[in-house]
């Protein structure tokens, strides 16, 4: 097998390992990384340059209005982060129309493709649950504001999924690579931020909770193949 298919299996088994909140599946895939490193002789430098050379920095947009029907939802930006964080990119945002990844091809491809996936599928989870909670509070007599639910499913969705991606990348040392950090240093120069976050309208843990847990599951059915 030549050496370049060789690379492509190990990148694939990193991206398995650090992208699976199954954590028997991570250190399996983490463990054939290692087999296929020492086997061929193989270090990281190598499975490096080779992204280097084969693969140029890229932009890979995500279009809000293509996620939910209703755009106005501030978590996709503290979303956006912890995906880039996680698929080896950086990001930044065409206003408050659509994210954007920055990245190896490959990376900011895949960045963009689970992002679309978590947007769309936390957000109809959220709805089922507002709803599902809030007509509990009705049927006691009690009132809930909508915003306040949703808000916090959300929260514990981003706090679960967030620690589900970084146990692993964090395993692996995976971080943005230096010539993707040394580039959009540049690019970023003159980007203006947006200041956007999660509005306190009301803790309500059981949204919370059942958004923790959906976060930390999230992944587990985009796995990669190895």
């Amino acid at each position: 097998m030549k050496e370049e298919k060789i690379i492509e299996r190990i990148r694939k088994c990193l991206a398995l390992a650090a992208n699976n909140p199954s954590e028997e599946e991570a250190k399996a895939a983490a463990l054939q990384a290692q087999k296929l490193l020492a086997k061929y002789n193989i270090s990281m430098v190598d499975i490096e340059a080779m992204e280097k050379t084969e693969e140029e920095i890229v932009e890979s947009a995500v279009w809000f209005r293509d996620c939910v029907k209703g755009v106005a939802r501030a978590w996709k930006y503290e979303l956006a982060r912890i995906v880039a964080e996680n698929f080896r990119c950086k990001h930044f945002f065409y206003g408050r129309k659509a994210a954007v990844f920055y990245g190896h091809e490959t990376d900011a491809k895949a960045a963009a493709e689970v992002y679309k996936y978590l947007f769309g599928m936390g957000d109809k989870l959220a709805n089922r649950v507002t709803y599902r909670v809030l007509r509990a509070y009705h049927k006691r007599g009690e009132s809930a504001k909508v915003s306040g639910i949703y808000n916090s499913w959300v929260k514990g969705f981003l706090k679960g999924l967030e620690e589900s991606l970084s146990q692993q990348c964090t395993a692996l040392m995976i971080v943005v690579p230096e010539d993707v950090v040394s580039s959009y240093a540049k690019k970023s120069e003159n980007f203006k931020s947006i200041n956007a976050g999660i509005q306190n309208t009301g803790f309500n843990p059981e949204a919370y909770r059942d958004g923790f847990t959906n976060g930390k599951s999230a992944m587990a059915s985009r796995a990669l193949e190895a």
